[in-house]
């Protein structure tokens, strides 16, 4: 089975989102730092967030925009009607909750990763899972104040290690591995 990979943004003190709720998820940046083509040809399916779904405005956008055109999994209850038009490698998939969206990736994505992307439950159901083998963080270079933390005090961080990172004018990004315990 392929690897987890979960892509993340916060603030320099730790939120994910502001006090309004409003993500500070920098993907123009994240471009500019080469991580969404690395991450494309990387990834063979991705675990999204309703709330990460519905920021692309309208839902066939991702059709022949998106970058990653893998299946995607969106976790929420609420599929949308009319269903979102796909194409011959996008396809979209909507499940309940975290564990069956990822379950149904990893089936999908065979040895490729699982991109974890999405608002800061779907992140912190990955993360808590301990099984995240990577973790692709951007610490903006701004604090917030408020808002919604990215990380909870029970998470398992002590196996991890900065394998790569870069400066960009806006934020460090760093991609973090998780050691293997032979």
């Amino acid at each position: 089975m392929g690897r987890m990979i979960v892509e993340a943004a916060t603030s320099i003190d730790g939120y994910w989102t502001d006090a309004d709720g409003v993500t500070i998820f920098p993907v123009d940046d994240a471009r500019r730092a080469q991580m969404v083509a690395r991450l494309a040809d990387t990834c063979g399916a991705v675990v999204m967030s309703a709330k990460a779904f519905a920021a692309g405005g309208d839902p066939d956008w991702y059709a022949d925009n998106y970058e990653l055109q893998v299946p995607i999994f969106v976790v929420t209850d609420h599929a949308p009607v009319p269903a979102p038009r796909e194409n011959a490698r996008l396809h979209f998939h909507f499940h309940g909750d975290f564990a069956s969206a990822f379950s149904a990736a990893q089936k999908v994505a065979g040895d490729k990763a699982v991109l974890v992307i999405g608002g800061a439950r779907t992140v912190s159901a990955a993360l808590s899972t301990g099984k995240a083998d990577e973790i692709w963080l951007r610490v903006m270079s701004r604090a917030l104040g408020r808002g919604a933390p990215l990380f909870d005090d029970d998470m398992p961080f002590e196996d991890y290690f900065v394998s790569e990172m870069e400066n960009t004018p806006s934020a460090v990004h760093m991609r973090l591995e998780r050691r293997h315990q032979d």
